[in-house]
């Protein structure tokens, strides 16, 4: 708004001919005027024309200036005020400029004075403009990413559902065969010595498969929560596990070989677990997409010296990707899937999670020579309290 005939100015006064003077000689300077003779009157004229910059007298009958100042900030804390009195008096001043006024000026008004007052003023409006559009830039984009995760989460844990489910049904219709079996044998009669034994290794196994079944849920219900960015204390080798534990029947199904490889000494990271176990399980899904044919999949986890960083490493034997595409994989909706395979959100959901760790992801392809993906985060802070 470097023009100023897009501003609007109230002037309030309740001597007519200071009001006049004034307001022709903010008309000459190419300002949109409104007068008002008294601080009610200019308030509802403030209601009505939305100014940008109200200038207005201290000293009025009935409604003070010091009064409409607060009004004003009180309804509409943008327009940007400017109070002037016939008396040079620094209390009202200091009170004025304590309830955000933007200037303070004495009558007889200097015309130099009223466009140096006029100057500051538009620029605090204009800057106090620009701040509040930049953070509502900011909340949305927020929002987006925030979307986006979820998102992308969703159709992660869409895919991990349907392979749970197999791998959930073997060991519950294991654990249902025993228990009838259980209640056959008992309806017969006293137990044998024999039966006892055996008893016994069928508890055992039920005890197992139970357990097996509830840390998957318990996985899945974990890695399903839609929780507030947390960060604490994240071992590697946890977050390797529990995503191995929700993605291995996947890779069985799909003949692909699992090897696992987390230096003991590697130390803990700084970040929220479930998101960066959102990284991990993309990192997975998106090697056995590479693989459709079988093959094997390599999880490490390392304390690299030379970066002074943790390193996971998510390595497959799949196609690989094209010098093409490899410049493009981690920009939102971009992929090379088959489509109902994924909507491209996975490599930028990812990226984007490294970013808010203070980490990074990278990638290091070759066409049919398969792929491999690090995620790199800063070591936790010995000490340190989160």
């Amino acid at each position: 708004m470097n023009d100023v005939s897009e501003w609007k100015i109230v002037l309030v006064d309740d001597e007519a001919d200071i009001r006049e003077v004034m307001a022709i000689a903010l008309a000459d300077a190419g300002y949109v005027v409104h007068t008002a003779s008294d601080g009610k009157t200019g308030l509802r004229l403030c209601e009505t024309v939305a100014p940008q910059i109200v200038i207005t007298d201290i000293r009025m009958p009935g409604m003070t200036g010091i009064e409409v100042l607060e009004e004003i900030k009180k309804r509409n804390p943008d327009i940007e005020v400017i109070v002037f009195s016939a008396f040079g008096e620094m209390d009202l001043a200091i009170r004025a400029l304590q309830l955000d006024a933007s200037d303070f000026i004495t009558k007889p008004v200097n015309d130099d004075a009223l466009q140096m007052a006029l100057k500051r003023a538009r620029e605090r409006y204009s800057a106090r403009k620009q701040l509040k559009d930049y953070t509502a830039l900011l909340e949305r984009e927020y929002a987006d990413q925030a979307r986006i995760l979820h998102q992308d989460k969703m159709i992660s844990l869409g895919r991990l559902a349907a392979s749970v489910v197999h791998e959930i049904n073997n060991p519950l219709s294991g654990i249902l065969n025993y228990a009838r079996l259980m209640i056959r044998v008992i309806n017969r009669g006293p137990l044998t010595e024999e039966q006892r034994q055996k008893f016994g290794q069928y508890l055992a196994l039920v005890e197992t498969e139970t357990g097996r079944c509830s840390q998957i849920v318990s996985s899945l219900l974990t890695f399903s929560r839609k929780s507030a960015l947390t960060f604490e204390s994240v071992s590697i080798a946890d977050l390797i596990e529990r995503s191995i534990i929700l993605s291995q029947h996947k890779l069985q199904l799909q003949h692909i070989g699992l090897e696992s490889r987390i230096e003991p000494d590697t130390p803990p990271v700084e970040g929220d677990f479930n998101q960066l176990q959102q990284c991990v399980i993309n990192l997975i899904f998106n090697a056995i997409d590479a693989m459709p044919e079988g093959g094997t999949l390599t999880l490490a986890g390392f304390y690299d010296q030379a970066s002074e960083r943790v390193v996971i490493s998510v390595k497959d034997t799949g196609s690989g990707i094209s010098e093409a595409d490899l410049p493009h994989i981690f920009e939102p909706f971009f992929t090379t899937k088959k489509e109902g395979y994924g909507v491209g959100l996975g490599l930028s959901t990812v990226y984007g999670i490294m970013e808010r760790h203070k980490g990074s992801v990278s990638v290091e392809s070759r066409p049919g020579q398969g792929s491999t993906f690090k995620l790199e985060l800063p070591v936790k802070a010995a000490g340190m309290s989160i």
